[in-house]
C-alpha cells in the first residue's frame, strides 16, 4: 500500500525501493536523488508544460522585453549597470530579463510569436543583489517575489507559479505571460 495506491503494481514498488536506496546511500556532489529525479523527469515535464501552455519552441534568446514589446529578436543592447538596475525593477524601457531571473527561457507560440517567458527560480524570498543595483547595504537583501509582482503589474503582464518545474522536479517555474493568453 502507498499514500496514493492501495495495491501498487510490482514496477511501482520496485521504482520506489530503488529511489530510496539511492537517497539513502552517498552520491557524488550534484547527484542527490532529486536531481536524479529532475534528469529522470525532464522531457515529460516539459512535454506537459509545452501542451499546458499551447507553445511549441523556443526563442534563441530569452529576452522579457521581446514578450512585453511583441519585437521578433531581441533588440536588448545594455550596459551591466543597466542590466544591474533591472534586478530591483529600476528601468524606463522594458527588462531583457525580469529581477532574480534563473533558468530562463522565452517560448514562442505555434506562429512563432513570443507566448510565455520561464524562469526557474530558487528561493526568491532572500534574493541578494549587488551594489550597483542596490547602493544601500541595509535593502541588498530582497525578497524577489515583490519585485515579480511589481514587474508584472508595471509592464501589464500576468505572473504565475507552476508547481513543478522540468528544470528541477521537485521545485516551481514563474511564469509571466501576456493577459489575452
Amino acid at each position: 500500500m502507498s499514500r496514493f495506491n492501495r495495491r501498487p503494481s510490482p514496477e511501482y514498488r520496485a521504482f520506489v525501493e530503488t529511489v530510496r536506496e539511492y537517497a539513502d546511500s552517498e552520491q557524488e556532489p550534484g547527484e542527490d536523488v532529486r536531481r536524479a529525479i529532475a534528469d529522470a523527469l525532464e522531457d515529460e515535464l516539459r512535454e506537459r508544460f509545452k501542451d499546458y501552455w499551447k507553445v511549441d519552441g523556443t526563442a534563441d534568446t530569452a529576452c522579457l522585453r521581446q514578450l512585453i514589446t511583441g519585437e521578433d529578436e531581441c533588440s536588448c543592447d545594455r550596459s551591466w549597470v543597466d542590466r544591474e538596475l533591472e534586478t530591483v525593477g529600476e528601468g524606463d524601457d522594458p527588462p531583457h530579463k525580469p529581477p532574480h531571473a534563473d533558468y530562463s527561457t522565452l517560448w514562442l507560440d505555434e506562429n512563432d510569436e513570443p507566448g510565455v517567458f520561464s524562469m526557474h527560480v530558487s528561493h526568491p524570498e532572500q534574493q541578494l543583489v549587488s551594489k550597483t543595483a542596490e547602493p544601500n547595504p541595509e535593502q541588498r537583501q530582497r525578497n524577489g517575489w515583490f519585485d515579480f509582482v511589481e514587474l508584472a503589474e508595471h509592464w501589464g503582464l500576468e505572473i504565475t507559479v507552476m508547481p513543478v518545474s522540468w528544470y528541477n522536479a521537485m521545485s516551481t517555474v514563474n511564469i509571466f505571460y501576456p493577459p489575452e493568453r
